[in-house]
């Protein structure tokens, strides 16, 4: 009896810390003209490992550009939107309000839009109503500024000469620039990690020390860039370049054939650093995520078995998260896996979903009026849609500028009768389905699961294609049809 309340009272107190920890949030808010009626999509990376985008929520600023957004937010960590040309940065953190500063708008360029290679500038954003010194983004920024400097100034002497006493002579004077900061424990642990980063690359290449020295008996930051980008940038690539070698070999074994984390584990015991276990584990990940890259050397099937082993098995939960993204990563949008969900709006401000449509194949298509093959397509479309509609819905995702482009658009040409959402103000989705130009094409079973990753245009016989695939599964449910029949019968 003792016991059962013992582990009531606990569950209990378990609950109770777990709703105070759902109940922290953050508050962004601003104001600028430049982004009036405009709807932007707030992200965070779900993981450092990977930097897999998470959305966290969207907000939409009135006429006058003022808005105000709170999410969850239970430790500090980074957040980013896309702004025009920019992907515009934050640090915040619990229970914490920030007014910030929008940079001057600007707008992609129609050949930036239709660049699948475009890369946004990234900024940080600016808080306006920081009355401290000791708010992180300002330490961050300060700190970069001096650390980015230094590099650019002392190239030569940090990695061709490997000056050890420059660069201790560096950290030395950095700690006296913050030295009243020793209470700001986020800061602290990405100054340091980004400085001993420095010393590696500089002179002291021993991953087993500095593995050793900071990262076996020290608290883990899975939500500090500057702790995880040292940890990859330390043991990236290890089981590639090591495969052939005693330890490599052997740990190349436990994958491939042992398939097991648990043997990989026992064997990593030989190498000092690796004792700890959740240590062991983050490094299993490093591995698989490598070995994935490397299909040469490493047949994926037993990858993904050990990879799957670890989210089944791990007790850690930024692990089983960083292992599923790293799946995620190298499986996306393949054949019969579930398409990316989206809500969107129609002309008249109809909200769709993605569900709405299973039931029939989804002829999914990302386009944009601007676009001359778009507009070819189309009209190909059009007389498609009329043959097809009966196991067909022709879908597409519009990139106007503006909602009012889109509707103007739509308005203008009533003879294109199939659905139209407006995508142009969620980014998202064209990351979501690795989209790479425009016009798009993609085919979506009944399910709602990928057929097609990359259909045939309207004009390059996709309508043969269609109709094959329709013919075939009249075909297999006629013969499922039968056989169920027969057995019955018996």
């Amino acid at each position: 009896m003792k016991v059962f309340m013992r582990k009531q009272l606990a569950f209990y107190i378990a609950f109770l810390i777990s709703l105070a920890v759902s109940g922290q949030t953050a508050t962004i808010s601003g104001a600028s003209e430049e982004y009036a009626n405009q709807t932007i999509s707030v992200y965070q990376y779900s993981d450092y490992f990977t930097k897999n985008e998470e959305l966290i929520g969207s907000f939409k600023t009135d006429a006058m550009g003022k808005f105000s957004f709170s999410f969850n937010c239970s430790t500090t960590r980074e957040i980013y939107m896309y702004l025009g040309v920019y992907k515009a940065y934050l640090f915040v953190s619990p229970n914490k309000e920030y007014e910030i500063a929008m940079p001057p708008r600007q707008e992609k360029t129609l050949a930036e839009e239709l660049n699948p290679y475009f890369e946004p500038v990234d900024i940080s954003l600016g808080v306006i109503n920081s009355v401290s010194d000791h708010d992180v983004n300002i330490l961050i920024l300060s700190f970069n500024s001096i650390y980015e400097n230094f590099i650019s100034d002392n190239f030569q002497e940090i990695y061709i000469k490997r000056d050890k006493a420059k660069v201790e002579k560096f950290e030395a004077y950095v700690d006296s620039v913050f030295a009243d900061c020793k209470d700001e424990e986020f800061f602290n642990v990405y100054k340091n990690y980004r400085l001993y980063s420095l010393r590696y690359m500089a002179y002291q290449r021993d991953k087993m020390s500095i593995t050793r020295k900071h990262y076996l008996n020290q608290p883990f930051y899975y939500y500090n860039p500057a702790y995880m980008n040292l940890f990859k940038m330390m043991w990236k690539d290890y089981i590639v370049y090591n495969n052939t070698h005693d330890m490599g070999k052997n740990l190349k074994i436990d994958i491939i054939y042992g398939k097991s984390p648990t043997m990989f584990k026992k064997t990593l015991e030989k190498s000092i650093p690796f004792r700890n276990d959740t240590l062991k584990e983050l490094f299993l990940l490093q591995c698989l995520d490598d070995c994935l890259k490397d299909r040469d050397d490493f047949p994926p099937a037993p990858v993904y078995q050990t990879l799957d082993s670890v989210i089944l098995i791990t007790k850690i939960p930024e692990h089983k998260k960083i292992a599923e993204n790293i799946k995620k990563k190298y499986t996306s949008l393949e054949f019969h896996d579930e398409a990316p969900y989206f809500e969107l709006y129609n002309q008249d401000s109809v909200l769709y979903t993605l569900d709405k449509f299973k039931g029939k194949y989804v002829y999914l298509n990302f386009c944009r009026s601007e676009n001359y093959a778009c507009i070819k397509d189309y009209k190909v479309l059009r007389k498609m849609n009329e043959k097809t509609k009966r196991d067909l819905n022709v879908v597409t995702l519009s990139y106007e500028k503006t909602f009012d482009d889109f509707r103007s658009f739509k308005k203008a040409n009533p003879q294109y009768n199939w659905t139209f959402l407006y995508a142009g103000d969620n980014p998202e989705i064209g990351r979501q389905y690795k989209l790479r130009g425009m016009p798009t094409y993609m085919l979506l079973d009944r399910n709602g699961k990928i057929e097609m990753i990359s259909a045939p245009t309207p004009a390059d016989d996709f309508q043969e294609t269609f109709a094959k695939l329709v013919i075939r599964e009249k075909k297999e449910d006629a013969t499922k049809r039968k056989k169920q029949g027969r057995a019955k019968t018996w």
